[in-house]
């Protein structure tokens, strides 16, 4: 495993862990943190992760990478606000490393059209992963009688939908920036289910 394979990883659990607190505060009983973990492991994991492989799919150099700021307003703003409100964006993948074809000298031109979508499409999948989650978890849930899974399984959807939501605000840094700015009719097929089954989650 080379340098670069371990810092990532070391940013990914460094994030997973401060999440996961986050996400189970004001409460911090095992039962809490091990249930909050779970939301967060798949949640914000495969989050990243299919940003990472939606960009190695178009062929750019991508690696997730925390950020000193979002891990401290993740964990400030949740006990700022005794659990009422996370910050969920503690890093990002950065992505880098690629020149598309255009033109008659593809080194030195860059096809920005074409970027514009990739980077749209790279945005909206870790929204995308969430809702597929969240929505099997709510399934799940519904067929089966164990209190315990079920509070497990509901707390899963409810941070994944979460997740969706936040990265999908049209704002700023966030993913949901990059896609409305492509195309407003691809943010709403992924932002506006993320934000209702959020409201509808939270009212249960």
């Amino acid at each position: 495993m080379d340098r670069n394979s371990i810092r990532e990883i070391t940013h990914l659990v460094a994030s997973l862990l401060v999440l996961t607190i986050a996400f189970s505060y004001p409460s911090t009983t095992a039962e809490a943190l091990s249930i909050a973990a779970i939301g967060v492991g798949t949640g914000f994991l495969l989050h990243e992760l299919a940003h990472k492989f939606t960009a190695q799919r178009y062929g750019f150099v991508a690696d997730y990478e925390a950020s000193p700021v979002g891990l401290l307003l993740a964990i400030g703003l949740s006990i700022f606000t005794n659990g009422g409100f996370v910050f969920a964006a503690p890093g990002a993948v950065m992505i880098r490393g690629k020149r598309v074809p255009y033109g008659q000298d593809p080194d030195t031109y860059w096809n920005t059209l074409q970027n514009e979508k990739e980077f749209a499409y790279i945005s909206v999948s870790g929204a995308v992963v969430n809702l597929i989650l969240a929505v099997l978890f709510i399934l799940v849930s519904l067929i089966i009688a164990d209190q315990f899974v079920i509070k497990v399984l509901g707390t899963a959807a409810f941070i994944n939908v979460f997740l969706a939501g936040f990265n999908m605000i049209p704002f700023g840094p966030l993913d949901g920036a990059k896609v409305w700015r492509y195309n407003p009719f691809l943010w709403g097929i992924v932002g506006l289910p993320s934000i209702l089954l959020f409201f509808i989650l939270q009212s249960m």
